[in-house]
């Protein structure tokens, strides 16, 4: 999933950089990859919404007291693939005091950590860690 990997990184890229520009909303290119990403981050109350629009999409930014209220932190690089089993990331939610959640590539699509660890799906790459 290389080309993945890089679609990410600039996706959240992009999203961070905007966040700390304060943007009202931002205009990415329209991928797959990009639109199942966008999605997780939208049912977990992460960005406001996103439009699809020709080959864009635009993402609008949720924002409380004038700041975002999340920050994206890419975990898996190209060039340093991270596997989590089931294991252990339920002792990395049960040892830390971390709120928030990881978005992980698994065989069966672009899962939450919450999800795989409620539903007992195996693990995969840890590709996103979203702190609150």
């Amino acid at each position: 999933m290389s080309i993945g990997n890089h679609l990410i990184s600039n996706l959240i890229s992009k999203i961070n950089y905007g966040s700390r520009k304060r943007l009202r909303f931002i205009k990415v290119g329209l991928n797959s990859t990009t639109l199942e990403l966008l999605n997780i981050l939208y049912t977990n109350g992460v960005i406001r919404s996103y439009r699809v629009e020709h080959d864009d999409i635009y993402i609008y930014y949720k924002y409380y007291l004038c700041q975002i209220a999340v920050r994206l932190t890419i975990i898996s690089k190209p060039g340093n693939r991270i596997y989590w089993t089931l294991n252990k990331l339920s002792t990395k939610f049960n040892n830390n005091s971390f709120s928030g959640f990881y978005i992980i590539s698994t065989q069966k699509g672009l899962h939450t950590s919450d999800f795989c660890l409620t539903r007992g799906i195996t693990g995969g790459e840890i590709l996103i860690k979203v702190s609150v």
